[in-house]
């Protein structure tokens, strides 16, 4: 019995885009409807959003009902076991927060894969299908499906970059509104130091064979993220966006 497929990250390797959205309540029949829109992963925001071990569990059923990958955000960048205990419950990837240094995206690495890769303790759940895969076949085939991101969203990161990217993670996603904070102009993602900071993250991971990352907030910005040659675009949290058009059909409406 195989271990589920990553299908985001065959998207990477074939050297494809793969899109996603974000959810940060707990509710699995949104991430069902995200998937069922298209999206190749969701994010589960445990960063920003409500989430603890139930709700993960219930987040990565909605995932899987809807045919996606579910993606966790963990909360801090040196936390192995909330790394460990997210992808025994079945996520297939995980992304950090903050990542400034190469030691940052290496203790993702070593969270992430069992050895001799990482440091993963032996505990998995869903993902080895509740012990219906074999452990000598999921050891042997896992680590391969596990997606692995990194926000990078301060001027550290950036200027760490080259050492960073060199680590081999899957996706180096530009974090721009931490980021714009960070270079001193707080909410103008699309400032020039912003845009500057964002091109030498796309240039550092062309050069390593990793995937960059943009979050696209319109379509018109999804459209240039692609032709720029990011390969991971994210379009804003799904509870905002239905937010926004909840709120035009109503002005609208009662106009």
């Amino acid at each position: 019995m195989p271990i589920r497929e990553n299908k985001a990250k065959q998207i990477l390797k074939s050297g494809g885009a793969i899109y996603s959205s974000s959810v940060r309540l707990p509710e699995p029949g949104m991430c069902e409807l995200l998937g069922y829109a298209g999206f190749d992963f969701v994010l589960i925001d445990g960063e920003h959003g409500a989430t603890d071990a139930v709700t993960i569990d219930r987040l990565v059923q909605g995932c899987f009902a809807g045919e996606t990958v579910p993606v966790y955000r963990v909360l801090r960048n040196d936390e192995p076991e909330s790394v460990m205990k997210a992808l025994d419950l079945g996520v297939q990837g995980v992304l950090i927060p903050h990542c400034r240094t190469a030691d940052d995206a290496l203790r993702l690495q070593q969270a992430a894969f069992y050895p001799p890769r990482g440091k993963r303790g032996f505990g998995p759940g869903r993902s080895a299908k509740w012990g219906l895969v074999p452990s000598t076949e999921y050891l042997k085939t896992i680590d391969e499906t596990i997606l692995l991101l990194a926000l990078i969203e301060e001027a550290e990161g950036v200027d760490n970059i080259e050492e960073i990217a060199a680590v081999g993670l899957d996706v180096l996603w530009v974090g721009t509104s931490d980021l714009a904070a960070d270079l001193g102009v707080p909410g103008q993602t699309d400032h020039p130091k912003v845009m500057e900071a964002a091109a030498r993250v796309l240039a550092a991971c062309r050069r390593h064979n990793v995937a960059c990352g943009f979050p696209a907030r319109d379509m018109e910005a999804s459209r240039w993220a692609r032709d720029q040659g990011y390969r991971a675009i994210g379009y804003g949290c799904a509870e905002q966006y239905v937010m926004q058009t909840a709120r035009k059909f109503l002005e609208f409406a009662k106009a």
